[in-house]
């Protein structure tokens, strides 16, 4: 019975060291497969630091580079400033150009320098010399002057004994804001420099005392508000051409609102501190409308876009009072609208947008709605991916983009081609079309066979599968612009309008109140739009504010308000308002 106790007890203690290896197997297994886990996250989360660090501080991917294919190599010839040998300037980049710029538009000032007698003698003999002419250099002054302007108006008393005014006042200028302090030409100033060159009231109040001038900053916002209030209807105008447009460059970012709401915790009139609203941007063909809103939402889309929020259906705008809709033939037979003439039929309306979903949503609900993908941002997530692993997918990436690139320059040729065919003959101009399309769709085609075979293949990195499912996402709204050689193939002039209110953002961090968020969209939309048309905006305003001085300080309407719509005008005050403000 000892023998047999023992060995059941040995028996015992077998298996519970067998059960002991098991369970430590199995935390061996746990443990190697939390590592590979963990390695894949690190993976991972090294891959977006990479990506975020080659955002933040890392050169523009789609910066224009000088490459040997672009105009040869100046890589060995001329001096470090890219100046080659003999003196002869070369083409920098987009829009350079050789020498230096005409300023002969600009006021001359003469400024006479002698010496303190007013000639000058020989050392030795004291014999005056000859005036032999002047030696003259000219210089750009920039010079900075907040003056009082004192506007004496004549008086003249009655001298005879008819039944009229005993005594008569001569007018005096026109002022915008009756009672106000500062001149029309003074509100133009500040609402450029405020809006437009996106510096905050702190700085315009510091600058301004700076130069003599010590105003409050209370003193500049009313000021805005005042003439934001006479800018109303010019807003509307453009709001309302830009709600009739067949088609819209639309994008959005964030803006911050410091101001108390009333549906907090605290109560009513607590303050919550800063908001998060949106800037909304739709560029039309000659209009740029900036729209404030609290939300993100479809909402904002669907009011501008006239857009039915119960069927998702465009509709007929109230703003207009007619189908907001314009020719947009897909350019079969070469004729594809400008958006100057409607046509007959349903609405239809061209968007061109990031991937965002109020978008996308949109454009699957309403019926000739046309949704435009940005290949920019498509190329970017290649260039992401290559970013975020650079030792494997380099190559990749380098393929992708030259893909890309080629589909761009087919899209110039298309375009190029398409607008051959508008004044060009029946038969060159369709020939050159139908050319110009088919090199399109061999590019596309390129593009769609190598994403179909990669999506495929099971040793793709993460990044790179992420950018072929974006792209095949968004495929649809990117193989679309084929119907329209007339719209470029990236939303990138509504990320270019936004750049202002971007730095407008970092300088003065937002608005104070919801007022003077909409203000600030409703000031945009105007100089955007004047811009459009090539004008000046200090010029531009300065002449509406003129205007609404003469209308005894009201906001303009009916004809008036017409002369300053940048479409309807006429080429005289068109090419007044491009001038630069007069000095004085």
């Amino acid at each position: 019975m000892r023998l047999e106790g023992l060995l059941a007890q040995a028996l015992e203690a077998n298996k519970q060291l067998t059960a002991l290896a098991e369970r430590q197997q199995a935390e061996i297994v746990r443990l190697r497969a939390s590592l590979v886990a963990r390695d894949a996250e690190l993976e991972r989360v090294n891959a977006e630091l990479t990506v975020l660090k080659r955002m933040l501080f890392g050169r523009s991917s789609e910066r224009a580079r000088a490459t040997a294919d672009s105009g040869g190599d100046h890589s060995g010839d001329g001096d470090a400033g890219g100046r080659p040998a003999g003196g002869t300037s070369t083409k920098r980049g987009p829009g350079a150009r050789a020498g230096r710029r005409d300023y002969s538009h600009l006021p001359r000032v003469e400024v006479v320098w002698d010496f303190p007698d007013g000639g000058y003698c020989c050392p030795q003999c004291q014999t005056p010399f000859h005036r032999l002419g002047d030696y003259v250099t000219e210089v750009l002054d920039w010079v900075v002057t907040v003056r009082v302007a004192a506007h004496c108006r004549r008086r003249y008393r009655r001298g005879c004994s008819c039944r009229v005014p005993a005594t008569v006042t001569a007018p005096g200028p026109s002022k915008a804001i009756g009672k106000g302090l500062v001149s029309n030409a003074f509100i133009a100033h500040l609402l450029t420099e405020r809006y437009v060159a996106g510096r905050s009231q702190n700085s315009l109040v510091t600058g301004l005392a700076r130069h003599g001038a010590d105003l409050s900053a209370a003193t500049l916002t009313g000021t805005c508000a005042a003439a934001g209030e006479l800018l109303a209807p010019l807003e509307a105008a453009i709001v309302a051409r830009s709600r009739g447009s067949w088609h819209l460059h639309a994008d959005e970012t964030s803006w911050r609102v410091f101001t108390p709401r009333e549906d907090t915790p605290e109560g009513k009139g607590a303050v919550a501190g800063p908001v998060k609203w949106w800037l909304w941007v739709f560029l039309g063909p000659d209009t740029a409308c900036f729209v404030m809103d609290p939300t993100r939402s479809g909402a904002v889309l669907a009011r501008h876009a006239g857009i039915d929020q119960t069927t998702g259906q465009l509709v007929e705008h109230p703003d207009t009072g007619q189908d907001a809709g314009q020719d947009t033939d897909d350019g079969a037979d070469g004729d594809a609208g400008d958006g100057a003439d409607p046509v007959e039929g349903p609405r239809q309306l061209v968007i061109s947008s990031d991937f965002y979903a109020v978008y996308s949503s949109a454009g699957k609900k309403a019926d000739g709605l046309v949704n435009l993908y940005c290949w920019a941002h498509v190329r970017r997530y290649f260039v992401r991916a290559g970013d975020a692993n650079p030792d494997q997918l380099a190559g990749w990436t380098a393929a992708w983009l030259t893909r890309i690139k080629n589909l761009y320059l087919a899209h110039e040729q298309l375009s190029a081609a398409w607008a051959d065919s508008l004044t060009g003959g029946a038969t060159s101009g369709a020939a050159g079309l139908e050319q110009a399309r088919t090199a399109w769709d061999e590019a596309l085609g390129v593009i769609d066979t190598a994403r179909t075979k990669q999506k495929a293949s099971p040793g793709l990195q993460a990044p790179a599968r992420k950018a072929l499912a974006t792209l095949d996402r968004e495929w649809d709204g990117l193989v679309a612009h084929r119907d329209y050689p007339m719209i470029g193939l990236d939303n990138n002039p509504a990320e270019r309008a936004l750049r202002r209110p971007v730095v407008t953002r970092k300088n003065a961090y937002g608005s104070r109140t919801e007022a003077a968020a909409r203000l600030a969209a409703r000031v945009w939309t105007i100089t955007a739009t004047a811009e459009m048309a090539g004008l000046n905006p200090i010029t531009y305003l300065t002449a509406y504010l003129d205007t609404c001085g003469r209308a005894g300080g009201r906001p303009l309407a009916g004809p008036d308000l017409e002369r300053f719509q940048p479409w309807t005008t006429t080429p005289d005050d068109l090419d007044a308002w491009k001038q630069p403000p007069r000095p004085g």
